[in-house]
């Protein structure tokens, strides 16, 4: 089965190192690391694959931590390393919305920061419409990069 989402892009060593944070190193070209004598004649999976993927939202979180968003190299390195489908992967990372899969508004060096406000019925009883005006009043329509600092955070 053939693993990869593209051929043109690689995970970047910033997001192999969310990876491999939570998964540890590669041991195996099989799992995305080095390729060894005996990866030529055999591979591991079935049951010992499954055993992991309980991890996938746990890895893809990591990744978007560290990086700001999972790129397509990301989620090539991340299907291969749980040994996953990349469908199942694109699946889950497209299906909850806090995964992004654009690369955040901002620099490598000074990337920005998301705002996200929930505005489902509980929410917006509680006051979420009135919070969505005031952050669109103050930082301009969704999708917006703002210069302005709201002063919270380091």
């Amino acid at each position: 089965m053939d693993l990869r989402l593209t051929a043109k892009v690689a995970a970047t060593g910033e997001e192999r190192a969310a990876v491999d944070a939570v998964l540890g190193p590669a041991p195996s070209q099989w799992e995305g690391g080095a390729r060894r004598p005996e990866d030529a004649h055999m591979a591991l999976g079935g049951r010992a694959a499954r055993e992991r993927r309980h991890l996938l939202i746990t890895v893809l979180h990591a990744v978007q931590e560290r990086a700001g968003w999972i790129s397509p190299g990301a989620l090539d390195y991340v299907s291969e390393r749980l040994t996953v489908p990349p469908a199942e992967a694109y699946g889950v990372v497209s299906f909850y919305a806090m995964f992004r899969t654009t690369q955040p508004p901002g620099t490598p060096q000074a990337p920005g920061a998301v705002v996200h406000i929930c505005d489902d019925v509980a929410c917006k009883v509680a006051g979420a419409e009135a919070l969505c005006a005031e952050m669109t009043r103050r930082f301009g329509p969704e999708g917006t990069v703002s210069t302005e600092s709201t002063g919270a955070g380091p």
